[in-house]
């Protein structure tokens, strides 16, 4: 029937979070009569039934002609079901035929099984739903069945009450609202949810009674001295969901049961199993034995059909119970002997005490070979209960047959379950001897499950209303329940049912099953709520709003057997949080996912993780390699404890398996765990050789030939790694082949995606990583290049230069032995590259760069045709990348890859490099030495004078508003550092030419005016007028304040030497700060202007126009610039001083320098440059070509001087005052007091 098998899902409100309590029956009895007596009304009025007709037909007909072009077969035949059944309708009113109510009936069926949330035809699945369920109960109407119209017109409320309200029965609604709704609870008000929640509550009591009255007339409907009794018998004791208490009986009187009897006010209606049970009860059957009137005592004690009779009797001529008719013999029918041989074997497992044994001797199994009398059920009960008593002329007298007997236990269980959900405390079986015992959990969910497979098997509506019957008390237990017990039996139920037969998750959430309602009980430690939840499959999205994250921490965190009741559940509370946790940590963009991620990255709840998968269980095994390498890829700090923790077989078991997802997994997996220091990957990788054998290199092999790129990509990497370790003769054709699969993906521009990947792969193979997971293959080569200043350092982003893990001889042996296996395919391995390098993804340019840098450390060993071979391939190329306006580490790369590829014979290609490679390199000079040995070679073969190019090119300008002045710039960690006047520091991302801002700070109470770098631990310093030095660490984009230096006077200036802090004060006083943060003066008689240390020392411009110089060894400190002598010098201090190479620097009134040893010789400066009289040089910074002055009388632009010849040659416009100015990378920084930040680059 529609009505149970379209059971739409209420609505999410929270007013549905109210239980659906008993129900007075005389409010039931009144919503029926209206509205029986309304459609009773519309059935009489032709005139109103062809308007709501033509509404219908008119909105179908218009919402249809909009979608033809969109035609759907399968949708048009739900309208056409709709239509045709509506006119049926009309003329089953019109003629009575039964066959057409029947067809008419049909046909609204289709469309009233729709999903609510849907559409169908461009219509809204709750219109053409609502329209079916009013049809149908018209139809209900002519049959005279006057409950099902109730419960039909109460599901169109339920579906949508706006519908009916506004196009179907406004009066009708009203009154249903008014005198039956709003009455169940005060403050329910007439809401559409509100109303919602009542048509559902008083809908499924309806069916209820439906269900209890079944095979005769409705005992709702009786007169109201029936409906105390049957009350009674139909309803639950107080902690059913349907209990409720009601204003006017809140003092109940004590009701009398047949004079002896009394329900108490605590149970507040009696169970019907006490009244099938009860000591009274069964005098009276005793004495009606006598007069044959067992029927009749039946009928008066229990007031409701006994659910035996229900299943025993047939269906096709069911008779009423009040009818006095109690003879069973019907029962034995084909019909009821199909359902019990599909109960037979089932039953006879849950309980073997079935099997009949009510005699011990064998006339037991004889004694009805010549009984004339048919087996009743009167018999039977007469039959029990004198063998019970040990009345042995009884026992000979009345004696069923062995299967006529087990016939009639079946129908006892299947009427115990039905009355232990129904009518007992819960579906779990609460025993005072037993109340804990998972045993009895067990054996309870088995019986109830086992049943309603049954039950689900056998064809026949009583059987689909029992069935419906198990699930509805099961959700209601679920949802209303606030005993645990309770509900982790009702779940664990449920999760059986559902795992044996998985079509029920459709029929459950029809009927209502709430996701909060399961998150509710997860959260109160009901773990069986998980294994429910992940048997549903809802969408990530819905499992995300039921934030089940802590709950699931917990079960995952818990032992094995705690609060499961049901050992034999699969999976497992433990394996279905473990897959939940999956989806939450995978399914949602980085922002969702980190949330989620932070929750489980501990160490310890990442060693439960890793313990929960089953061995052999495959699917576990997936969720926790996709969890795990999302962990690693979130916080790489983790990656460490994984290895510790993580045993090696369950991910080799993936790899070997011959489930595709399962290798890619596995895959995935060793990838990322892989991304560690490479002495710990070498580790790992031999015991992943040991563990995996010959068949991990076979189906490695297999997969390469798969036709997923990425997929070919990891087992490509994978296998390579491992052939590495062995360097065997007879494992060739495995690394030629991953290695050619590497280069033609890395040359494949079709998958872009995928070439960008193997481009990475490639690029760190032969390198190493951070723990964390970044790659250091860069940093662990421009460190072999001899990028050694720590402002260098700084220039290049994400790499902690105080890693232990860049000292590590192993990867220099690792690099050595992949570079060998690769160079063995010769120029095919260069072309490839090359024509990498030429990509226009700066992502794949820069990885093949790498690639050629860290193979030319091998190339360079070997034979002189290869390397001269490859020269001829890749210089031309690799060229492009040293000149300025590339990153600082691309350049060293490629001064490193022609270093290496034009040693021997290559050196004179070196005269065939261009005057701007050539001038590049001369920049490069004063960061690594190679580029000095390089220029050195070219001179020798082909001398010429250096062309210097002045044009400047403005590259960056970013601007701030509302901070004040950018006081002072720095590099740090790859990004750019600058701090305001008004306390703030803010980071800037820079990529190529453009700036973006990541983190704005402000925790200096005042003016940040300096920045310096502390080597040991790599630390940034500010120091402010607010008194403090700040001392910061830089992780993943996160800025944090771990140390601050309180002092006495304001900060003017900083600097660092090892581990020691000097600073200029406001007052002109320099302070020095050790390890242990003593602070003590040095210079006392001197006022300090400005320092600048290099190579251990410190230099020191003072006020009086001398230079001081500390050796910060053994702290001896000397002059090596005597302060002016003429009293007309007094006022003109040192402004600036630069240290470049072996040069230094000193601004006042004029810019002089000389080599540092030669200061101390001579006063006179080897070089002197005097900007205009009587004008003071502000600040001064200094590269290879260039010396930048800022001076007094054009504060806002800076002169550009060339260093070798003295000449000033150009200026650069800041647009305001300049109160900063930096140099890095061959790029002049600048920051002004309007804070604007530009940058500009000599071509």
């Amino acid at each position: 029937m529609a009505s149970t098998s379209s059971s739409s899902s209420s609505s999410s409100s929270s007013i549905h979070t109210h239980r659906h309590e008993s129900i007075n029956p005389n409010l039931l009895r009144l919503l029926v009569t209206l509205i029986n007596n309304h459609i009773t009304s519309l059935i009489s009025n032709s005139k109103s039934r062809k308007l709501i007709q033509a509404k219908f037909t008119s909105y179908l007909d218009t919402r249809n002609t909009r979608n033809d072009d969109s035609f759907d077969f399968s949708e048009q035949s739900v309208i056409s079901n709709l239509y045709w059944g509506i006119h049926n309708a009309e003329d089953a009113i019109e003629t009575k035929c039964v066959k057409i109510v029947h067809t008419s009936e049909k046909m609204l069926q289709a469309p009233a099984s729709l999903n609510e949330n849907g559409t169908t035809a461009g219509i809204s699945n709750s219109y053409l739903i609502c329209c079916a369920y009013f049809y149908l109960c018209l139809i209900r109407k002519v049959q005279g069945d006057e409950i099902q119209v109730a419960v039909h017109f109460l599901q169109a409320m339920v579906v949508a009450p706006a519908v009916v309200r506004a196009d179907l029965a406004p009066e009708l609604y009203r009154a249903v609202v008014e005198s039956c709704i709003v009455p169940l609870r005060r403050g329910l008000g007439d809401g559409f949810d509100g109303v919602k929640w009542g048509a559902t509550s008083y809908k499924a009591w309806l069916m209820y009674h439906q269900v209890i009255s079944y095979g005769r007339s409705p005992l709702l409907m009786k007169h109201e001295s029936c409906e105390t009794r049957n009350t009674k018998a139909c309803s639950t004791s107080s902690s059913n969901p349907y209990h409720h208490h009601y204003q006017n009986s809140e003092h109940a009187a004590i009701v009398e049961c047949s004079g002896s009897n009394k329900v108490s006010e605590s149970s507040g209606i009696k169970r019907l199993q006490d009244l099938l049970m009860e000591d009274h009860s069964q005098q009276i059957i005793d004495a009606a034995i006598e007069e044959g009137s067992v029927s009749k005592i039946v009928s008066e004690s229990t007031g409701a059909k006994c659910l035996q009779d229900l299943l025993m009797e047939d269906q096709s001529d069911s008779n009423s119970l009040c009818s006095g008719s109690s003879d069973f013999a019907a029962a034995a029918d084909d019909d009821f002997e199909g359902y019990t041989n599909g109960f037979d074997g089932s039953l006879r497992a849950i309980h073997p005490e079935t099997a009949i044994t009510m005699s011990k001797s064998s006339e037991f199994w004889n004694c009805l070979e010549d009984d004339k009398e048919a087996p009743t059920w009167e018999n039977f009960q007469i039959c029990k209960r004198d063998y019970s008593r040990g009345n042995s002329t009884r026992k000979d007298q009345f004696l069923f047959s062995g299967e006529n007997s087990y016939r009639v236990e079946q129908a006892e269980i299947v009427q115990k379950v039905i009355s232990k959900l129904c009518f007992s405390e819960g579906p779990r079986k609460l025993e005072d001897d037993d109340i804990d015992s998972d045993d009895d959990d067990d054996s309870t969910t088995v019986e109830i499950t086992t049943v309603y497979e049954m039950l689900a098997n056998k064809p026949g509506l009583k059987y689909s209303l029992l069935k419906d019957v198990i699930l509805d008390q099961l959700l209601m237990a679920l949802s209303t329940s606030k005993e645990q017990g309770v509900t982790r039996a009702s779940i664990s139920i449920l999760s059986s049912i559902i795992s044996s037969n998985r079509s029920v998750i459709d029929e459950i959430k029809k009927k209502g099953l709430k996701l909060n309602d399961l998150a509710n009980a997860l959260k109160r430690d009901v773990y069986e709520a998980a294994v429910l939840i992940y048997l549903i499959n809802p969408s990530p999205n819905e499992i995300k709003t039921l934030e089940l994250m802590p709950a699931l921490v917990k079960i995952i965190c818990s032992p094995r057997c705690s609060k499961s009741g049901l050992k034999s559940l699969s999976p497992t509370p433990h394996s279905a949080s473990l897959m939940l946790i999956q989806v939450l940590v995978t399914a949602f963009d980085y922002s969702s996912n980190s949330n989620h991620l932070a929750a489980i990255i501990s160490p310890k709840v990442i060693s439960c993780l890793v313990n929960v998968p089953r061995k052999g269980n495959l699917e576990e095994i997936i969720s926790l390699a996709a969890i795990l390498v999302k962990c690693m890829r979130f916080d790489g700090q983790c990656r460490c404890h994984i290895l510790q923790i993580t045993p090696i077989s369950p991910f080799v078991s993936l790899i070997l398996s011959n489930h595709k997802h399962a290798i890619l997994a596995g895959l995935e997996f060793y990838h990322e765990l892989l991304r560690m220091p490479r002495s710990s990957s070498v580790s790992l990788l031999q015991k992943l050789r040991e563990e995996g054998g010959i068949d991990i290199m076979c189906v490695l092999l297999l997969a390469i030939q798969q036709t997923q790129q990425e997929y070919k990509i990891l087992a490509a990497s994978l296998l390579l790694q491992l052939d590495v370790l062995e360097e065997s003769v007879d494992k060739i054709l495995n690394r030629e082949v991953a290695i050619q699969t590497l280069m033609e993906s890395v040359t494949c521009e079709e998958y872009a995606d995928a070439q960008e990947f193997a481009a990475f792969v490639l690029s760190n193979i032969g390198g190493t990583y951070a723990w964390s997971g970044e790659p250091y293959t860069i940093a662990w080569l421009v460190k072999k290049a001899g990028l050694n200043s720590i402002l260098h350092k700084n220039t290049v982003n994400n790499i902690d230069w105080s890693d232990d893990m860049l000292q590590e001889s192993g990867t220099e042996i690792w690099c050595g032995k992949v570079a060998r296996h690769i160079i063995k395919l010769g120029n095919p391995i260069f072309h490839a590259l090359k024509n990498g390098l030429k990509s226009k993804n700066k992502r794949i340019s820069r990885d093949c760069l790498t690639t050629i840098a860290w193979i030319g450390c091998e190339v360079v060993k070997g034979p002189d045709d290869l390397r001269f071979s490859a020269c001829d391939i890749l210089l031309s190329t690799i060229e492009q990348y040293v000149h300025p306006g590339r990153e600082l580490e691309e350049r060293v790369l490629a001064c490193l890859c022609i270093y290496n590829y034009t040693f021997g014979r290559g050196m004179h290609k070196l005269t065939q490099l261009s005057e701007g490679v050539r001038e590049s390199l001369r920049r490069l000079s004063c960061i690594t030495w190679m580029a000095e040995e390089l220029l050195k070679v070219a001179d020798y073969y082909m001398p010429n004078k250096w062309r210097i190019s002045c044009v400047h090119t403005q590259v960056l300008e970013a601007n701030y508003n509302g901070s004040g002045a950018v006081n002072c710039l720095i590099y740090y960690r790859g990004y750019l550092f600058s701090g305001y006047s008004n306390g703030s520091i803010k980071v800037w991302d820079i990529k190529g030419q453009t700036m973006t801002l990541i983190v704005d700070i402000k925790e200096h109470k005042k003016s940040v005016t300096c920045f310096a770098l502390l080597e040991p631990g790599n630390y940034l310093l500010s120091g402010s007028t607010d008194k403090t030095i700040r001392i910061w660490h830089m992780f993943k984009r996160n800025l944090e304040c771990i140390e601050v230096i309180t002092t006495k006077d304001s900060i003017q200036s900083l600097e660092t030497c090892g581990e020691m802090i000097f600073a200029v004060t406001h007052s002109h006083k320099m302070k020095v700060f050790d390890s242990s943060r003593k602070v003590k003066d040095v210079f006392k008689n001197k006022n300090v202007k400005c320092i600048r240390a290099s190579q251990g020392k410190v230099y020191i411009g003072c006020t009086d126009s001398s230079i001081q110089e500390l050796i910060t060894g053994n702290s001896r400190q000397q002059e090596i610039k005597p302060p002016s002598k003429s009293w007309r010098m007094q006022s003109k201090p040192i402004n600036s001083i630069a240290v470049y190479k072996d040069w230094l620097y000193n601004a006042s009134t004029s810019v002089d320098g000389s080599r540092i040893k030669d200061w101390r010789k001579q006063n006179k400066p080897q070089v002197s440059i005097v900007p205009e009289k009587k004008v003071n040089v502000v600040a001064m910074s200094i590269v290879e070509d260039f010396i930048y002055l800022n001076t007094s009388c054009s504060p806002s632009n800076l002169e550009i001087w060339l260093r070798g010849t003295n000449h000033k040659v150009g200026r650069l416009s800041a647009g305001s005052k300049i109160t900063s100015m930096l140099t890095a990378n061959d790029m002049i920084l600048c920051g002004t007091e309007t804070g604007l930040i530009k940058g500009w680059i000599p071509l």
